[in-house]
């Protein structure tokens, strides 16, 4: 009987010393901010959500921008040549079919959640936006004068603001979290438990001269 229960006895004190084991590991983790680098995790990522959305709600304006240019090239059919207006037409066209070739690629990025896949499409999209509309509005002089037009302008204007500011939200969680995690004695918790320096989000590279985008309303 107790060549039976020695086994048993010993398992069962094996199983005590990995629970107190265990235990102590999660005071000592939680001591050293184990808690709170998941806290600072969690919040960055809620910020780099925040951006994909501000980053959405701007593609969502170009099939209203495409369709408003359509819309003046109609008005103005009657005041071109055929050989103009087809080279007008042309032009518009190749500049929405590489807006719609960067607002797929955005979206795609978003999805990903990849913040270098992110800053790369969005810098591209916000490009092409103003390609777009440069193209269209020699091609049709009388779109800027347009109110659907210039009401797409303070959209977009004010779309780019707010992609600024969730910008910079995810940027200040991002260094929040970046020098907790290297500060002592947090670090030797992150190194333990994976936790990673995360990359901020770089703002285009005219953000400074800037900061709210209007397209060239009004020229």
């Amino acid at each position: 009987m107790s060549m039976i229960l020695h086994p048993v006895l010993e398992m069962t004190k094996m199983r005590i010393t990995r629970s107190v084991i265990a235990f102590t590991l999660a005071l000592s983790l939680g001591g050293c901010g184990y808690n709170r680098i998941q806290e600072l995790d969690e919040a960055a990522e809620r910020s780099k959500s925040d951006i994909g959305v501000a980053l959405q709600n701007r593609n969502q304006l170009i099939p209203n921008l495409v369709a408003t240019v359509k819309g003046a090239a109609e008005f103005e059919r009657g005041t071109y040549t055929d050989v103009a207006k087809a080279r007008a037409g042309q032009s518009v066209a190749a500049a929405e079919q590489q807006l719609a070739q960067t607002q797929q690629q955005l979206n795609q990025a978003v999805q990903s959640r990849d913040v270098a896949q992110m800053q790369k499409a969005d810098d591209a999209v916000r490009a092409q936006i103003g390609t777009f509309i440069n193209v269209a509005r020699e091609a049709y002089p009388n779109l800027s004068a347009t109110k659907n037009f210039q009401g797409l302008q303070d959209q977009l204007a004010e779309s780019e603001n707010k992609i600024a500011v969730a910008r910079q939200d995810y940027n200040q969680s991002v260094q929040q979290y970046n020098t907790y995690i290297r500060s002592f004695p947090q670090v030797i918790t992150a190194r333990a438990s994976g936790a990673k320096r995360k990359e901020p989000y770089q703002a285009p590279a005219n953000a400074e001269q800037a900061p709210n985008v209007d397209f060239g309303a009004g020229k």
